[in-house]
């Protein structure tokens, strides 16, 4: 992890690609989390796996929807492929207890932010 400057005060009109995840700010262009004083890069795949989740929090997203806006370019999909991405955004954003990405059994995912 790099170190980068704490986040002290946001605007309250954020651009459309940062969102406020809890307590960590989603950077979609730059591809990273800061959390408190810490960055965590993205890969691209993560990044654009989150920027779905973070367009809709609270709102569960078809698992067949993610697979194709994720791979449909690359025209191979790997079935597991997304439970691992998944896997690796659980463990990147487990510092805030309140934002946790969670399976909806039978249809996909949601992310979940507490109040």
């Amino acid at each position: 992890m790099k170190s980068a400057k704490p986040i002290k005060s946001l605007p309250d009109d954020l651009p459309d690609d940062v969102f406020m995840l809890g307590s960590i700010l989603f950077n979609e262009q730059q591809k990273t989390l800061q959390i408190d004083e810490n960055t965590i890069d993205l890969t691209g795949t993560e990044t654009r796996v989150l920027r779905i989740f973070a367009r809709q929090p609270n709102q569960t997203i078809e698992r067949s929807r993610l697979q194709k806006e994720i791979w449909e370019d690359e025209g191979v999909i790997v079935g597991r492929s997304l439970d691992m991405f998944i896997s690796k955004l659980r463990k990147k954003l487990e510092t805030d207890a309140s934002v946790n990405i969670v399976v909806i059994r039978g249809k996909g995912y949601k992310l979940e932010m507490g109040a």
